[in-house]
């Protein structure tokens, strides 16, 4: 008899821990993010970024594509300024401050529609990020905002240089052409991926990859075959790596340029 208080009190403490489980990993409601028919590739990855910072604080996700917009609660209109789902949609935003190039606003309108638009698309993406960060430093979707940024940078960037302290075997200074023996990191595309999140993460457009004589492991010319300096499995996986780079940080919102010292005769055309 004496114990049946302890016994209650245990009771209470195990369901209430298990309706508080229970209230967590239920489903909070449904959201709909909403962008245009025609998406750049900007716009879905971050479209796509925000759909999983939702779902992570436990709400459902839809992601649609269409230009006008559905019926239903919890939309969120994600869209470039003046394009067909903010253009005449009641969502377009109007703020003293207008966001300049890369720039977004994020706000509730009158009908507590809530809406990304961007300058561009980059502008876009930048609002899904920062929408993203207000989710993840809150750990809710906010219920009031108003926010109009832009970056002040033109170019903000990051360098990786594809060469070496030390000169290669029978070569001279500049001379480091693109093989997995010399860079095995550069064909790992989970490390890309990683680096180019860390990227847009922080708003970096642009990726500068330097080398002091690129092209002989790039280019190939029918008139100068010989002046490629690298094997035919080689040259494919070099094409494969700047098609998967170039595509993936084209979805951050990231220029890829390709920075070069000076033009040299490669070895294999110096010897001929």
């Amino acid at each position: 008899m004496r114990n049946y208080p302890i016994f209650i009190l245990l009771c209470l403490v195990f369901f209430g821990t298990l309706e508080s489980s229970a209230s967590h990993i239920l489903p909070k409601s449904r959201y709909t993010l909403v962008i245009p028919a025609k998406s750049n590739p900007r716009i879905k990855f971050g479209a796509d970024k925000l759909a999983k910072s939702l779902s992570s604080i436990g709400y459902e996700v839809d992601i649609v594509q269409q230009d006008k917009i559905p019926s239903g609660d919890n939309l969120i209109l994600i869209g470039t300024k003046g394009g067909p789902l903010m253009r005449g949609s009641g969502a377009q935003m109007s703020t003293d401050k207008q966001a300049g190039k890369e720039g977004f606003s994020i706000r509730y309108n009158k009908n507590k529609l809530l809406s990304i638009e961007g300058t561009d698309h980059s502008g876009t993406l930048y609002g899904c990020m920062e929408l993203v960060n207000q989710i993840n430093k809150n750990g809710r979707l906010p219920d009031q905002i108003s926010i109009t940024d832009q970056p002040e940078m033109v170019l903000r960037g990051t360098c990786i240089g594809l060469q070496k302290p030390d000169y290669l075997p029978g070569r001279d200074v500049y001379e480091y052409p693109y093989t997995p023996e010399s860079f095995p990191w550069f064909y790992d595309k989970t490390l890309w991926l990683q680096y180019l999140d860390m990227m847009v993460e922080n708003r970096y457009n642009s990726l500068y990859l330097w080398n002091g004589h690129p092209f002989s492991s790039l280019v190939k010319l029918k008139e100068y075959p010989y002046a490629v300096e690298v094997d035919d499995a080689t040259f494919k996986k070099n094409e494969e790596m700047f098609r998967f780079l170039t595509q993936e940080a084209d979805k951050r919102g990231i220029w890829v340029i390709q920075m070069f010292y000076n033009i040299i005769i490669p070895k294999p055309f110096a010897e001929k």
